[in-house]
């Protein structure tokens, strides 16, 4: 969208340009008082160009809406692929998968490629944590230290 704003008014600025040029061949008051209109015209319609390009440069929704959307998503995709719409459908694989699910005949779907909030997630969801020892952490102190030698 802003690239097309940005290309009319490149456009509206040519013709500006071009019509200061007739006015300076122009030697009837009429014919220079049209140029003269019409440059008024195309400025106006720069003002109104430039003002649609700062409000679509502008969010949508503030941060704190979107971040929550998000996280409301990545907490539980279910929920979005629960619906009965298609869109919403398409918009859990786009936003999951990295790329598209591949299918293999006779085997069935491929190992997916999960996109990378879902990448980070699943290594904070794996089983492989394991409990670090007292010892390696921090100072003995008399609860923790293991005897070697038979009690009495």
């Amino acid at each position: 969208m802003s690239k097309a704003l940005s290309a009319q008014l490149v456009k509206i600025e040519k013709q500006v340009a071009a019509l200061l040029e007739r006015i300076l061949d122009a030697s009837l008051p009429s014919v220079i008082a049209a140029y003269e209109n019409r440059i008024q015209t195309l400025e106006a319609e720069k003002l109104l160009i430039r003002d649609r390009m700062t409000e679509t440069t502008r969010p949508a929704q503030d941060f704190d809406k979107t971040v929550r959307t998000a996280l409301g998503f990545l907490a539980s995709p279910w929920n979005l692929w629960r619906s009965e719409r298609l869109e919403d459908k398409r918009a859990v694989l786009k936003l999951a998968f990295a790329r598209r699910l591949q299918y293999q005949r006779g085997e069935g779907f491929r190992t997916a490629d999960l996109s990378l909030p879902f990448k980070l997630l699943d290594q904070f969801s794996g089983d492989d944590f394991e409990m670090a020892r007292p010892k390696r952490f921090e100072l003995l102190t008399p609860r923790f230290v293991v005897l070697s030698y038979p009690l009495p």
